[in-house]
């Protein structure tokens, strides 16, 4: 049971491995337009996609008025 565990977790070095060689080279918007890529053909699978959250917007800093 456990040698299946180690294969499954191999498998899953290898992607991470290759998709870091595939992402090394490439901009800010070469990779997100890569991942969407990804997305797109997940969703197409039929897969269920989590979109990532957005950060929140920063407030404004309160600033102390005298007078």
């Amino acid at each position: 049971m456990n040698s299946g565990i180690d294969e499954f977790l191999d498998e899953v070095d290898r992607w991470k491995f290759k998709a870091h060689e595939r992402l090394k080279g490439l901009t800010a918007k070469q990779r997100q337009a890569f991942w969407a890529r990804i997305g797109q053909k997940a969703r197409a699978m039929g897969l269920h996609v989590i979109e990532p959250e957005k950060p929140p917007k920063r407030t404004a800093k309160r600033v102390r008025r005298t007078g």
